[in-house]
C-alpha cells in the first residue's frame, strides 16, 4: 500500500506541477536540450555521479524512484537506463554485502521474521525466486537487498539476476521519465508513449502472477487511475498543427541552378571575395552538401517563412575534417567554423519599435531587403565549451551555441537536434518572431586556413 500511495503522490504532483507552470506561462522555459547540455559539461564526471548516488542510496534507504527519474531527464531514454541499470545494480550489490559480511546481526535484527520467507524461497527456488522478487514487488526494494544478504545464495549469481530482472522496471521509469519536461510542457513524444506502456506492462506483472498462482485478483485499479490522471496533461492540438506538415526535409537530393540543392542559394558577403565551394554529393543513398573553405567564406541558404511555434524542432547531421586552430569565438580575427548551421528570424517593422525601424530602414536601402533581426548559430566551436553560447563577434543580433566542440569527433558523423523555440526564447529572452531561412556555413577568412565539412538530413519538424 504505501509503494501505491507514492505512486499517486507522484502522479498527483506532476498534474499540480504541470497546471501551475501552465497557469504561470512558464512551460516554454523547460528546456531539455539545454538541461541535457549543461550536464553534458561535467564530461564524464556526470555519469560517474549520477551512478555514485544511485549506488549509495539503497544502502542509506533513500529512495530508488525519484533517482530513476532523473536518470532519463539528465540523460535521455537510452543513457538514462544505462546509467540508471549501473547505479541500482551497484546499489543492491552493495546492500548485499554490508548484510553478509558487515553487519550481519544488525541487519537480521532490523528484519525480524521477514527475512526467513525470502530464505525459504531462496532456499526452494534459487535464483528463480531472486527474480521473481525483482519483478513482483513483494518486498520494500531496499530491505530485499540487506535481506538477500542472509541467505545462502551467491553474490555473482544475485548480483546478475537482480540486474537482469531489475532491468525492465528502470527502462520503463526512465523511458517515462526522459519525456517529462515535453509532457509538462504539453508535447507527447514517442518516448512518453513508450515508457506508458512499458510501465502499464510492468504494473500488469503482480497481477498475471497473482492470477497464476490462483489468488483472488483484478486488473491493478492504479492503472486506470493512472491513464485517467494523466489525459489532463496530453496536448490538443490546434487548427494550425493539424494542418501542417509534420516534417520538412530542407535537404533533397534535387539539383536546382547551378548544381547547389533545389531550395537552396548562395549566401555571400560584401567585401569578401573568396568564396567557400559548395556542392550537392550522394553518400550512402542520402544526399549531402559538401563545403570546401580555403580563405574563404560563403553559405548556402534556405528561405521560410514558417511559425517557430509550430515548426520547432531541427534536426541535422555534419562531419568536419578539422577544427580550426586559430579560431576563437570571442574574437572577430577567430571568427571562423568549421562547420555552423544558421538560423535567421525574420524582422518585423510593424511589431519593431522606433529606433529598430530606423536602423532597419538603413539596412535595407543598403542590401535592398531587410536583414533578419536575429540569427542563432549552431556552430561546431574551437574553444568554446559545448553547450555554451556568446553573442557573435561581429553583431549582438546573432548568438554563438556550441553543439559539438574541439577535434574529439572530427571525421565522423554527428547528429544533432535541437528546439528553436526554447533556443530562441533562452538566448534573447522574448518571443521568436517567425523563421526566415536556414543556412550552412563553412569560413575561414578571418583565419587564413583551411577546412571541409558535410552537412546531411536537415530536417525541420512540427509539434
Amino acid at each position: 500500500m504505501a509503494s501505491k500511495r507514492r505512486f499517486f503522490f507522484f502522479l498527483l504532483l506532476l498534474i499540480v506541477l504541470a497546471a501551475g507552470l501552465r497557469w504561470l506561462g512558464l512551460q516554454d522555459d523547460l528546456d531539455q536540450e539545454r538541461l541535457r547540455s549543461g550536464i553534458e559539461r561535467w564530461g564524464a564526471w556526470g555519469p560517474l555521479l549520477y551512478i555514485a548516488i544511485f549506488a549509495v542510496a539503497p544502502v542509506l534507504f533513500l529512495p530508488g524512484l525519484p533517482i530513476t527519474l532523473a536518470g532519463g531527464l539528465a540523460f535521455g531514454p537510452l543513457w538514462g537506463t544505462v546509467y540508471a541499470s549501473i547505479g541500482s545494480t551497484l546499489g543492491a550489490g552493495f546492500a548485499f554485502l554490508v548484510a553478509r559480511y558487515f553487519a550481519r546481526e544488525a541487519v537480521s535484527e532490523m528484519l525480524g521474521e521477514r527475512w526467513k520467507r525470502i530464505e525459504a524461497g531462496v532456499a526452494e527456488r534459487g535464483w528463480v525466486f531472486v527474480a521473481l522478487t525483482r519483478l513482483i514487488p513483494l518486498f520494500p526494494f531496499n530491505l530485499l537487498n540487506y535481506a538477500f544478504g542472509l541467505t545462502r545464495i551467491s553474490f555473482a549469481t544475485y548480483l546478475f539476476t537482480s540486474w537482469l530482472f531489475m532491468l525492465p522496471g528502470t527502462a520503463a521509469y526512465v523511458i517515462f521519465s526522459s519525456s517529462l519536461l515535453g509532457l509538462i510542457k504539453g508535447e507527447v513524444s514517442p518516448a512518453f508513449l513508450v515508457g506508458l506502456v512499458l510501465l502499464l506492462a510492468v504494473s500488469l506483472v503482480p497481477f498475471f502472477y497473482r492470477r497464476r498462482k490462483g489468488s483472488k485478483g483484478s486488473l491493478p485499479k492504479g492503472i486506470l487511475w493512472a491513464a485517467l490522471l494523466l489525459l489532463p496533461l496530453l496536448p490538443i492540438r490546434n487548427a494550425d498543427a493539424a494542418g501542417a506538415e509534420e516534417r520538412i526535409d530542407l535537404l533533397t537530393n534535387r539539383a536546382g541552378e547551378n548544381g547547389l540543392p533545389e531550395g537552396w542559394r548562395p549566401l555571400t558577403f560584401p567585401r569578401i571575395s573568396r568564396h567557400t565551394d559548395y556542392r550537392l554529393i550522394e553518400e550512402a543513398g542520402r544526399p549531402v552538401i559538401q563545403a570546401v573553405s580555403r580563405q574563404s567564406a560563403s553559405g548556402l541558404y534556405h528561405p521560410l517563412d514558417l511559425d517557430p511555434h509550430l515548426y520547432e524542432a531541427l534536426s541535422w547531421c555534419w562531419k568536419v575534417d578539422r577544427i580550426i586552430s586559430k579560431g576563437d569565438e570571442t574574437r572577430k580575427k577567430g571568427d571562423d567554423y568549421a562547420a555552423r548551421i544558421y538560423v535567421t528570424f525574420r524582422f518585423d517593422p510593424d511589431t519593431a519599435s522606433f529606433w529598430e525601424r530606423t536602423k532597419f530602414s538603413f539596412l535595407k536601402r543598403v542590401y535592398g531587403e531587410y536583414p533578419p533581426k536575429a540569427a542563432i548559430n549552431y556552430i561546431w566551436a574551437n574553444r568554446l565549451p559545448k553547450g555554451e553560447a556568446v553573442p557573435n563577434a561581429y553583431t549582438d543580433r546573432a548568438r554563438m551555441v556550441a553543439i559539438e566542440s574541439g577535434s574529439e569527433r572530427v571525421g565522423q558523423w554527428v547528429c544533432q537536434a535541437r528546439s528553436l523555440y526554447a533556443d530562441y526564447r533562452w538566448l534573447f529572452n522574448e518571443e521568436p518572431p517567425p523563421l526566415s531561412g536556414i543556412a550552412v556555413m563553412t569560413d575561414t577568412d578571418d583565419t587564413g586556413e583551411e577546412a571541409s565539412a558535410f552537412y546531411a538530413d536537415l530536417v525541420l519538424k512540427a509539434k
